[in-house]
Parts: structure tokens; C-alpha cells; sequence
């Protein structure tokens, strides 16, 4: 697991580069980088400290706010930042998944393995075109990051009806969590579209 999480920082860390090189200077993307390992760390020490079984939504969490503290510090985009921070999560997370498969023989969490490489998949490819889509009328960059973690969230809820045992997951509240992630991303794509504020 320890191989799997560092190959996913590195793999993390070079898509959040690629993903905002051409916006931010590279100083602002390290800082960034820096900032949401940070909240990583730090939910990884209350989580192992307090709640080993919640580790996914306690590192989520904290990931979470020193995005939102270092985008806003640094005057950064949030959706553009999102969809650096989205791929490069999933990407991360997979290797998390594909090492516990390995070392357990966990046929679930090599389903989600497969589960986050669809996503990217999907990332990459509505990436590719989102900007032709007819009803998405603002065109706003964020749409491919969005629409990923919408994804991934709402298999996550199905899965955690059926997988309850699979890493990251707890049992069924993962289906309401999931679900309200789901909900909220959904309605931040729902204003982004409607958005034609380039």
C-alpha cells in the first residue's frame, strides 16, 4: 500500500500540473500541490487516530478544505482547479484500490480499480469535446472534472449497496454519503452550465 500511495502522489502530482500548467505559473500549482498533501497528511492522522473505518471522507475532507483555503489564498479558478484536483485524485485512489486488490486478493477493489480507470477514460474523453455539446451553452472549463466525480460517486453509492466490505467503503451510510456528494457536484454542474460567463 505504501508503493501504491506513492505512486499515486507522484501520478497525482503530475496531473494536477498538466492539467493547470497552461493557466497558473508553476509556482502556484506547487503551492497548491503542497497545500492539498498537507490536508492529506492531516486527515490521515485524525482518521488513524480517532476513526480508521472513515479514512476515505476524513482524508477526503481535509483534502478538501486546504483546496478550497489554497484556491482562494491564491486567487486561483475554483472549476478549472477542481478538474486538476479531480483526475488527479482518481488516478491516485485507483492505485489504492489496484494495491489492496494485489495483496488481498480482493476482487472488489480490483472491480473499482476498473471503476477509476473508466472514469479517467471518460475525463479525457469529454475533455476532448465538451465545448461542442449543444445544451452545455457557457463552454466553461470544469465541465470533464465535474462530470467525473459525479461518476465516481454515484457507482461508488450503487457499489457500497453490494460491496460493503471494499476498502474505503462503510457499509451502507457510503451510499448516502456518496449519493450527497453526487447530488451536490451535480448541482455545481447545473450552475456551471448555466453559466455564460466565459
Amino acid at each position: 500500500m505504501v508503493i501504491a500511495n506513492i505512486l499515486g502522489i507522484f501520478t497525482f502530482l503530475y496531473l494536477l500540473w498538466r492539467t493547470l500548467k497552461d493557466d497558473y505559473h508553476y509556482e502556484k500549482i506547487f503551492n497548491l500541490a503542497a497545500t492539498v498533501l498537507l490536508g492529506f497528511v492531516l486527515g490521515l492522522a485524525v482518521s488513524t487516530y480517532f476513526d480508521n473505518y472513515y479514512w476515505f471522507w476524513i482524508e477526503g475532507f481535509g483534502i478538501l478544505v486546504a483546496f478550497l483555503i489554497v484556491i482562494k489564498k491564491q486567487k486561483m479558478k475554483f472549476f478549472e482547479s477542481f478538474e486538476g484536483l479531480t483526475i488527479g485524485l482518481v488516478t491516485w485512489i485507483s492505485f489504492v484500490f489496484l494495491g489492496d486488490s494485489v495483496t488481498k486478493s480482493s476482487l472488489s477493489s480490483f472491480l473499482a480499480f476498473w471503476v477509476c480507470l473508466i472514469c479517467i477514460f471518460i475525463f479525457f474523453f469529454i475533455k476532448s469535446f465538451y465545448r461542442g455539446i449543444i445544451w452545455y451553452k457557457s463552454g466553461r472549463i470544469g465541465f470533464a472534472g465535474l462530470l467525473t466525480a459525479i461518476i465516481f460517486f454515484l457507482i461508488r453509492a450503487a457499489g457500497s449497496l453490494f460491496y460493503t466490505n471494499t476498502i474505503s467503503f462503510v457499509g451502507r451510510t457510503d451510499t448516502y454519503l456518496s449519493g450527497t456528494v453526487a447530488l451536490f457536484l451535480f448541482l455545481l454542474l447545473y450552475g456551471l452550465g448555466k453559466n455564460n460567463e466565459k
